[in-house]
């Protein structure tokens, strides 16, 4: 039993590492950008210019006139003082909306121009990307290649396990 107490703490110490992963410090070589090419799809877009007419006029006589007519119309269809309001207002209101558009008939076309833009389709672009590097580094007197994903720079921690019993 007292062995088995003074075998204990050696036993405990040598168990702890097992299993556990140790590293190495290992000198970096060569460390060397992989590429690999992607596409990249845009929407190509195109503009042009077109020209609108539009029917334009600058007096705004017609439509005070309609507004006017309008009103003295709906004045005369109404009965009694509350109609002759409402019909006053409604008239004047649909009046100048008619006399509006009379003069937008009557006025002069003038052209415009116009920039309309839409999709046409896709163009497609290659890009290079890095894709990894393939690094190179001294271990033991030995020479290994891996792939990373950045850079390591001029030292890479290394696992190293234990060589296993046989």
């Amino acid at each position: 039993m007292r062995y088995l107490l003074l075998l204990l703490p050696l036993i405990t110490a040598c168990s702890s590492n097992y299993g556990k992963k140790q590293y190495v410090m290992a000198t970096v070589i060569k460390s060397e950008p992989v590429y690999k090419t992607i596409e990249i799809h845009k929407p190509k877009r195109v503009c042009e210019e077109r020209q609108v007419v539009q029917r334009e006029s600058n007096s705004a006589t017609p439509t005070i006139v309609g507004a006017i007519i309008g009103g003295a119309l709906g004045n005369a269809i109404g009965n009694n003082s509350s109609n002759k309001k409402v019909g006053m207002a409604a008239g004047a209101v649909l009046g100048g909306s008619i006399g509006h558009d009379v003069g937008k008939q009557n006025g002069n076309d003038v052209v415009h121009l116009q920039t309309v833009c839409y999709q046409a389709g896709t163009e497609v672009e290659y890009q290079s990307v890095v894709d990894g590097y393939r690094v190179t580094y001294q271990l033991n007197n030995r020479e290994y290649t891996t792939m990373m994903d950045r850079d390591p720079g001029a030292q890479m921690p290394v696992v190293v396990e234990p060589p296993r019993n046989q």
